[in-house]
């Protein structure tokens, strides 16, 4: 039985929470275990993927970079954020790292999400991709990270009080430039916990309910632990992808998840010079990180990116999810290119 400590935070930060995700995910390198953490945010916050373009702001609403990637959700009041912090992405099922494919992650990880809302009265499922519903409306919306040493974290943001159709606004607040693509999203269109429940649980309610399902899904111990310090302010972070006019070209694709984009300049050669993703995509910052890289001095011909990206993505601990044939990321950068 996997014994997992367990740090419940009633009220912190975004800031906070980041730098305590990492130092989580830096103990489960180096201590071989993991942590389940339950908390939550105060005010309206906007929660970009790890691979979003920063937006504008805008006083009011806070700016939050999650570790993780996924699409851009509303969080803050009103939205509980369970992270499960692993020293590598199968450690639930085995001691192989690679015993679970990319693509069975998360189906594993939130089954104790799920056996939590369960318990709690809610029929949550995963229908698949990144969301848990309830009568096919999602209720919660899911991404992972996986290091540079394979420590994974595996991050849900649960709607509460409040539901996902609160984006738009946020958006139309922080980010009147358009620069982080989200569908409109309505109130009949999503749920929350209270609305399919009738009533809104307690903090406390709910991490019962969470625990609980971890215990009977997956056969979960748990030992109460204290969050680690947290460090100083990472705004730096928060804006470390946002638009440059150096990289004048760019092109977005609709995937899966959203929306996927290519950022890229040429060189006096017409090869690549420089490409940043962005976007809706599910993968390791190692992978995007080498992907970028292995870009530079590439031919913006569809074969020959592929041909990069096959060789990148074939290592052991690669991948990208959300956006379809690998084949989409070579169509988008070299349309951009163009």
């Amino acid at each position: 039985m996997p014994t997992l400590a367990l740090i419940l935070e009633s009220s912190t930060t975004p800031s906070a929470s980041r730098s305590i995700d990492r130092a989580l995910l830096a103990r489960a390198t180096v201590e071989g275990r993991g942590t389940l953490r339950v908390s939550r945010f105060a005010g309206d916050v906007l929660g970009l993927g790890r691979w979003h373009l920063a937006p504008r702001g805008a006083p009011g609403v806070e700016l939050h970079r999650r570790l993780s990637g996924g699409r851009a959700t509303a969080t803050g009041a009103g939205f509980v954020h369970v992270s499960l912090t692993l020293p590598h992405r199968s450690a639930l099922v085995s001691g192989d790292p690679l015993a679970l494919a990319p693509e069975q992650v998360l189906n594993r990880a939130v089954r104790g999400v799920l056996g939590g809302l369960e318990a709690g009265g809610l029929p949550a499922l995963y229908p698949g991709r990144d969301l848990l519903t309830v009568a096919g409306r999602p209720l919660a919306v899911l991404g992972f990270e996986v290091d540079a040493t394979g420590a994974t974290l595996v991050e849900t943001v649960l709607a509460v009080e409040r539901d996902q159709s609160l984006l738009p606004a946020l958006l139309d607040r922080a980010d009147p430039d358009g620069i982080v693509a989200a569908p409109m999203t309505l109130p009949n269109d999503v749920t929350s916990v209270a609305r399919a429940l009738g009533r809104a649980p307690s903090f406390d309610e709910l991490v019962t309910w969470i625990r609980h399902g971890y215990e009977t899904r997956l056969g979960i111990a748990f030992t109460a632990d204290a969050p680690p310090a947290a460090g100083d302010g990472d705004g730096a972070f928060v804006q470390s992808r946002a638009r440059r006019s150096d990289l004048d070209r760019r092109a977005r694709t609709s995937t899966m998840l959203g929306v996927f984009e290519a950022h890229c300049a040429l060189d006096d050669a017409g090869r690549l010079r420089e490409v940043m993703l962005a976007g809706d995509l599910l993968a390791p910052s190692r992978t995007v990180t080498r992907l970028e890289e292995a870009m530079r001095g590439c031919p913006a011909v569809v074969d020959r990116v592929m041909a990069v990206i096959d060789r990148v993505v074939r290592a052991p601990g690669d991948f990208v999810l959300g956006v379809g044939p690998l084949r989409t990321i070579a169509e988008t950068i070299v349309e951009a290119a163009r």
